[in-house]
């Protein structure tokens, strides 16, 4: 029992509910609103809606001519025209109920090529802190638990002496995540008697790779939650089979929050995330028209943010796509996100145009331990450049050019490129797929 985590954890909350409950309050309402019924929850959520119109007209000098409380009244924005119309959205200082003190500026990391800086209100801080106390519950992690958040951790997020004490987490930089930096890692694990480790896939993976075989016990690790990046199956089973701890997949971006979420108990494969409806209004529509994708069908995903009233985020098309698949066992009536396939400029497509799962090339991939990293890329319609490390030399690439071909197209030109590391992006991030093809955005139907 770690007693430690247990006085942090009664402190946090005594202290919230001396302030009046500023997280309490919302921690229970995305509690009510994700484990009842999407009829309970409709009244909570169409009035966030309605208010946070209403504020935005009254408020974004941007939205103040858009009339009616359809979300179709909207225009749907990207990272481009909120940029574009940054001064005319964002709200004054003074008008927005509940701030204290000046507003959190969240920058992005870029990763997309547009860095994007948004100002987040009191209360939507207070949100977000209150749906990863949420989410990190119904994963198995309580909060102030032990904690080792892995990403790459620069001068502006950086974590204070205090913060580390008091939240009960240690930041473990990954700018550079070489041998010498996993050893410390596991070592780290194992000293600190982390419960939860957080980060990016790909990490996550590359600390079960490095610890494999090494005689590594991790005893009180109990879970791993995985963002920012696909979670491949090889990776989810490595994991589990080597730190002997649960791994969730968790989607969320910087500007909003959490998004979506795995539930337990995860299967290897094709497990479905359930959004986050208590704090967003989400629609998936089609490519090449506004209007909304029939179930089964791959589309744009475009997010209300119900609750950040410093910069109104309604209909942001952020740039990812996903499957929308209608409600099951688990989700209180709500659509379910059945695939997310990650960025639209980097789906990779068959030569007879169909987009391609992400997670397809690492079903394929896993099954050859010669093959420590990849990366596949599409340079055009036809042509492809599978990137390798390999841990060793063998003939398995010609096998899984043929595998490959299976739903990239027979007349696919698949060329191996053998390298020594995969480079991560400035964020921390992997790429497992590239799409290089210039026209990708009209490729798509």
């Amino acid at each position: 029992m770690d007693f430690q985590a247990i006085y942090l954890r009664n402190k946090f909350w005594i202290k919230d509910y001396l302030n009046g409950s500023p997280i309490g309050k919302p921690y229970k309402e995305v509690k009510y609103i994700q484990e009842h019924s999407a009829e309970e929850g409709k009244e909570m959520r169409e009035s966030a809606l309605h208010s946070l119109m209403d504020y935005a007209r009254a408020h974004s000098v941007f939205y103040k001519n858009v009339k009616g409380y359809n979300l179709k009244d909207f225009p749907i924005m990207n990272k481009a025209s909120l940029i574009e119309h940054y001064d005319e959205i964002r709200v004054k200082e003074d008008e927005i109920p509940g701030q204290v003190g000046p507003v959190h500026i969240q920058t992005t990391s870029g990763s997309t090529g547009t860095p994007f800086k948004i100002p987040q209100d009191t209360r939507k801080r207070m949100r977000r802190i209150a749906e990863l106390k949420y989410f990190g519950a119904i994963a198995g992690f309580k909060t102030h638990d032990k904690l080792i958040h892995l990403r790459t951790w620069n001068k502006w997020q950086q974590k204070t002496s205090k913060q580390i004490k008091s939240e009960n987490i240690i930041p473990f930089d990954i700018a550079s995540i070489g041998d010498d930096d996993l050893k410390r890692l596991c070592e780290l694990t194992i000293s600190s008697k982390a419960v939860c480790l957080r980060g990016y896939a790909s990490s996550l993976g590359k600390l079960a790779q490095y610890a494999d075989g090494k005689g590594y016990e991790f005893p009180h690790l109990k879970l791993a939650i995985a963002g920012a990046e696909s979670l491949q199956d090889d990776v989810r089973q490595l994991f589990k089979r080597v730190m002997k701890a649960d791994i969730q997949s968790q989607y969320a971006n910087e500007e909003c929050g959490i998004l979506a979420q795995e539930r337990v108990p995860t299967k290897d494969t094709d497990n479905p995330m359930y959004w986050n409806y208590a704090s967003y209004f989400f629609e998936v529509l089609k490519f090449d028209s506004d209007e909304p994708v029939e179930y089964g069908e791959l589309g744009r995903i475009v997010i209300t943010d119900l609750y950040n009233y410093a910069f109104p985020l309604i209909r942001y098309d952020n740039g990812d796509t996903a499957v929308l698949l209608p409600p099951d066992e688990f989700s209180n009536g709500y659509p379910v996100l059945g695939k997310l396939f990650g960025r639209r400029f980097d789906l990779t497509y068959s030569i007879d145009n169909k987009a391609i799962y992400p997670l397809s090339y690492g079903r394929i991939l896993k099954h050859y331990d010669s093959i420590a990293q990849w990366q596949v890329i599409q340079n055009s319609k036809t042509d492809f450049v599978v990137k390798l490390v390999m841990r060793r030399e063998d003939d398995s690439v010609v096998k899984m050019i043929s595998q490959f071909k299976q739903f990239l197209g027979e007349a696919a030109n698949i060329s191996i490129e053998y390298v020594n590391d995969i480079p991560v992006l400035a964020s921390g991030k992997r790429k497992p797929v590239v799409n290089n093809w210039k026209n990708t955005d009209k490729t798509i139907k």
